[in-house]
């Protein structure tokens, strides 16, 4: 059932169905009692078996439709909500960056060191260069294309 509604079926959705939201204070005193109603309440008893199981096929359908509106209008939100986060990835400033700016960008990342002991494990894979290598594919084919983040490697065994 991938229907379309118009403003008038979603309204119909929405309409208020006749019946009585709480119980007469004379149903809840004969349910309280094993007494039967009066002969005068019998038709209207009478009307309710008759008349509710129509009423309650009638709700159920609206029900499913409503169920149904609401798959289609979440569905609807998120793919809406993907296309929204679609867009903004793609329009990130990141993006944009010349690959000049982000190799110097790299180079200031790396630690310049002036003795043995103040190199970094060259191996350590939360440092750079190999963190920046990690991020995305673009990265990874720039870090790995400047010689000057790789030339100070230290392995100490």
């Amino acid at each position: 059932m991938n229907a379309k509604y118009c403003t008038n079926c979603i309204l119909s959705l929405l309409q208020p169905t006749k019946v009585p939201k709480t119980r007469t204070d004379r149903v809840e005193e004969l349910l309280r009692q094993n007494h039967p109603p009066l002969d005068v309440e019998l038709p209207a008893f009478c009307e309710v078996v008759e008349t509710t199981p129509a009423a309650l096929e009638a709700l159920d359908l609206k029900i499913a439709q409503a169920r149904e509106l609401l798959e289609n209008l979440l569905s609807a939100r998120q793919h809406a909500q993907s296309h929204f986060e679609d867009a903004k990835a793609l329009l990130h400033p990141m993006r944009s960056i010349p690959n000049e700016l982000l190799a110097k960008i790299f180079s200031h990342c790396i630690v310049k060191a002036h003795n043995h002991e103040d190199f970094l494990d060259a191996l350590d894979p939360r440092a750079a260069p190999w963190l920046l290598s990690g991020v995305c594919r673009h990265w990874r084919n720039l870090a790995i294309s400047l010689p000057h983040l790789w030339t100070h490697l230290l392995l100490d065994f």
